[in-house]
């Protein structure tokens, strides 16, 4: 079952559906993430926005949601945030990296369902939590 929430844009761009938003500066605010592997999910945007529609409050989804690949996704693996435009990649080889070089990785949920192409839409359950990998 979903949860919705509705909380204002911050951002002036176009957003379409199923994109991964961030906590925005202002509360009740959202934005799409500056960058792959972004923290502050809020969840996946249920609806779409025409550009310049700065304070507009968009509909964002938790729970079992449609959100849209950057690329191969394969079904179980844990997904994180990919870029800026607020799209999803498969996050399963970070996740299981043995220690080496220090990392973090933000997961935001499981893929349900498989992607090969960028823009494909999978199924994601949203689940965060923070992957630290440790020096060697």
């Amino acid at each position: 079952m979903n949860s919705y929430q509705s909380y204002k844009f911050e951002g002036s761009v176009a957003l379409g559906a199923g994109l991964a938003v961030v906590a925005g500066t202002n509360a009740g605010g959202c934005n799409l993430p500056a960058a792959a592997n972004a923290k502050g999910f809020m969840g996946f945007t249920s609806d779409s926005l025409p550009a310049s529609s700065t304070g507009v409050a968009v509909p964002v989804a938790r729970g079992r949601c449609r959100a849209v690949a950057v690329g191969a996704i394969t079904h179980g693996h844990w997904v994180s945030i990919a870029d800026n435009t607020g799209k999803v990649q498969d996050c399963q080889a970070a996740v299981d990296a043995a220690p080496g070089t220090p990392a973090e990785v933000n997961v935001i949920g499981k893929a349900e369902t498989d992607a090969v192409n960028s823009g494909d839409v999978v199924v994601v359950t949203t689940q965060e939590f923070v992957v630290q990998i440790a020096t060697s």
